[in-house]
This record gives structure tokens, C-alpha cells and sequence, in this order.
């Protein structure tokens, strides 16, 4: 997966890459508690709607929390959409309070959210996308994780 590279890139290690492949592919397992209409509504969320989806960590989490195995995960499901500059959600963590998991997940969540369809979007073209990304650093995202994701995606 394209977080497990970041995350080898970065230096993690087993079980830690583990977790990261886990949470890569769990972190959005909380949108099942989510109304279908809210998620693919094409235009602008109400402010309703977008605390409504801001729920889907948390929930998430309480999905996740009964599997033994998957301790490690709920932390990086939990915090995919917390932010560097510390305005993401649910727990405002800013920087390194973020676990590095999670702050992995949520460029590479990003970077594919840009470079396909989406019900309210077409997609960005990858040079697009890495100049959001680059825009992003050091305020939506850890600037080390943007850093090796641009490495991975290689070339735009």
C-alpha cells in the first residue's frame, strides 16, 4: 500500500507497519455509521452534516475497539483526520502529539481523495495534487510525511 511505503521510507518498522497497513485499510470503517446521503451529497455539507461526518473516527474507534488484535489500530483510526496545525478533528492534536500512523494515513487518504472521481468532484491531475499537498505542509500536514508521500507517488 501506498502508507505502508511512506511508512518503510520514513523508517517504521514491524509491528508498527503492521498497524499502519491495518489502519490504512480500517480508518474510514466509522463512514458505516454514516447516512449514505450525507456521504455522497454533491454539494456543500450544512453544518449538521459535517459534524455528522466528523462522527466516523469515533465511531470508528467503538466499531474496531472489541478486536484484541487490533489495539494498536484504534489510534490511527481514530486520529486519519487530525491536522498538523491542530483544526482537525475529533481531538484538535496538533504536530507530533499526532501519532505518525496516522498522520501517514491522512496525506495518502488525501492524495488518493485528489487523484480520483469523486460523487462532487472530478479528479486532480498528480501535478495538481502535489502542489495541494505542498500547499498543505506544515499546516494540514506533517511536512516530513508530505515529503515521502511526493516520494512515492514519484514523478508529476
Amino acid at each position: 500500500s501506498r502508507a505502508e511505503a511512506v511508512g518503510l521510507l520514513m523508517g517504521m518498522e514491524e509491528p508498527d507497519l503492521r498497524e499502519l497497513r491495518l489502519g490504512a485499510a480500517f480508518h474510514d470503517i466509522g463512514k458505516l455509521g454514516i447516512p449514505e446521503a450525507t456521504l455522497n451529497k454533491r454539494g456543500s455539507l450544512t453544518q449538521e452534516e459535517r459534524e455528522l461526518l466528523e462522527q466516523h473516527t469515533v465511531i470508528g474507534e467503538r466499531i474496531l475497539a472489541p478486536v484484541e488484535f487490533l489495539s494498536g489500530v484504534l489510534p490511527l483510526v481514530r486520529h486519519a483526520h487530525e491536522r498538523w496545525d491542530g483544526f482537525g478533528y475529533p481531538d484538535g492534536l496538533a504536530g507530533e502529539e499526532i501519532p505518525i500512523g496516522a498522520r501517514i494515513i491522512f496525506a495518502c487518504d488525501a492524495w488518493d481523495a485528489m487523484t480520483t472521481d469523486r460523487p462532487y468532484r472530478r479528479k486532480m491531475s498528480a501535478a495538481d495534487a502535489a502542489k495541494e499537498m505542498q500547499r498543505g505542509a506544515g499546516s494540514q500536514f506533517d511536512p516530513e510525511v508530505v515529503e515521502a508521500v511526493m516520494q512515492v507517488v514519484g514523478p508529476v
